[in-house]
């Protein structure tokens, strides 16, 4: 599961430093582990969102009387 980093920290299995705003890749074990510090929660869950569908501007056609 993608998870974004709201706090800095060292992760203690790997020394990695995650810094904020990193989105990272864990289990759903890994993330409960990490966000039961008595510092409080270190990452949150990146829920997907659907990708906004762009639209395409159609053009009108349109005829000019003639004079």
């Amino acid at each position: 599961m993608k998870v974004k980093v709201i706090k800095p920290f060292k992760d203690k299995h790997t020394k990695v430093i995650f810094q904020p705003d990193q989105v990272v890749e864990v289990a759903k074990e890994r993330l409960e582990e990490i966000n039961s510090s008595a510092l409080g929660p270190f990452v949150e869950a990146v829920t997907n969102t659907p990708e906004k569908k762009q639209v395409k501007n159609q053009k009108t056609k349109t005829t000019k009387a003639k004079k």
